[in-house]
């Protein structure tokens, strides 16, 4: 679901404090330091920016509309945020987080000065999560310098074993998220239509979600007329008649992402339509069965090995059989790969079966589902029929 987007988010913005209130982030603050205090780190960086923020908003909340923002979290005292804006935004940028310290600066050096200073802090040793990796190399060169000898260390490690396993909290909004896209995609079925284009059933989708508060939504679909080309965002064709077509669609509100993947059909399904989505069911059934609390990431696709064609397994492993969810679209574990990350009640995965190509065919369910000591359960209601529209 890495679309083409816009350079500024420009979803709904707010901090709704009774699904997420400060209590959450002072808990993680404390985990935080914890580890920090593991690695003899003394003060850690947290950057992100308005492409990919995950581990920035599990630290702060904060949401970067453009251009990027830096946690500054100490191992004592109140952390600040500095965010690279003009400082009329300020304001606004406040009511985002639960930090009130927000230095809005043109460079993260020279807010991240500011906040030393405050604080007569002179870090000996640096953590650093996803600084050097999305920083550009000018800003990264100036923040190097002003941390003089420090000794700089990678902590992304840290953060996403923090962010594996989901709080109740987290829980309420990735729950509150997948029913607001589940609403969403359940209106493909009255804006599609032999003749529709593609563009302007994304469009409907686009707006129904963003009216539902989302901060960002993603479409994408695969028409079987042309099982070739994949998944792909809506372009300005026409859709036809008694053709299958794969639509995934992913939102985030409040933060948390949540996936949602369904075949349907305008009009009667063919016998090739329904053989492949039965194929696809097939799969889904077998990597919900393969997906438990103990088992790694490798063994829980162990089944795909079994599947007869050699088309649809490289397909399904090129599409990803899953992953967690949460913060970022794609979080770890990622299903089907070797990883030290065993899969743990408590995770949100999305499970995904879905198949594109000409020796193969096209089909597509994916979905939410929490990791319980006995299994997945699902977040959406579970639709495994092919759902056939547009008559």
């Amino acid at each position: 679901m890495d679309t083409l987007h816009t350079v500024l988010n420009r979803g709904c913005s707010l901090w709704e404090q009774t699904r997420m209130p400060e209590q959450e982030f002072r808990r993680r603050l404390g985990r935080i330091r914890e580890g920090m205090k593991e690695r003899g780190v003394d003060l850690l960086l947290v950057y992100g920016d308005s492409w990919r923020f995950g581990h920035l908003a599990f630290v702060s909340h904060f949401m970067p509309k453009n251009r990027g923002a830096l946690a500054v979290i100490p191992l004592e005292g109140e952390p600040a945020l500095v965010v690279q804006e003009p400082s009329r935004n300020n304001p606004f940028s406040k009511t985002l987080t639960w930090i009130d310290e927000v230095r809005s600066v043109g460079k993260f050096a020279q807010g991240l000065s500011g906040a030393l200073e405050t604080r007569k802090l002179s870090p000996k040793k640096v953590g650093l999560v996803t600084v050097r990796e999305q920083l550009n190399i000018r800003e990264w060169g100036e923040i190097v310098k002003l941390l003089g000898g420090a000794e700089l260390c990678d902590c992304n490690d840290l953060m996403i074993s923090l962010r594996l396993i989901k709080s109740s909290a987290e829980l309420a909004l990735l729950k509150e998220t997948s029913r607001i896209l589940q609403e969403t995609l359940s209106l493909f079925g009255k804006e599609a239509r032999p003749g529709s284009k593609e563009c302007e059933v994304f469009a409907a989708l686009d707006l129904a979600a963003r009216r539902r508060g989302v901060e960002d939504f993603r479409f994408l679909l695969a028409r079987s007329s042309a099982p070739q080309i994949g998944l792909r965002p809506a372009g300005p064709s026409a859709l036809e008649k008694d053709e299958g077509v794969l639509v995934l669609v992913a939102a985030s509100y409040q933060r948390y992402w949540v996936e949602l993947g369904q075949t349907f059909c305008l009009g009667r399904p063919s016998e090739e339509i329904k053989k492949n989505h039965d194929q696809a069911s097939h799969m889904f059934r077998q990597l919900v069965e393969g997906t438990k609390a103990g088992v790694s990431p490798k063994t829980a696709a162990g089944w795909l090995r079994e599947v007869p064609s050699p088309a649809a397994r490289e397909s399904m492993q090129s599409y990803g059989l899953g992953n967690g969810v949460g913060l970022d679209l794609t979080e770890e574990p990622y299903l089907g790969t070797e990883g030290t990350t065993e899969i743990k009640p408590g995770m949100v995965l999305t499970l995904r079966a879905c198949f594109s190509g000409g020796d193969c065919g096209s089909a597509l369910i994916s979905r939410p589902c929490l990791v319980t000591d006995s299994g997945v359960e699902s977040l959406v209601r579970e639709e495994d029929d092919l759902i056939s529209v547009g008559d």
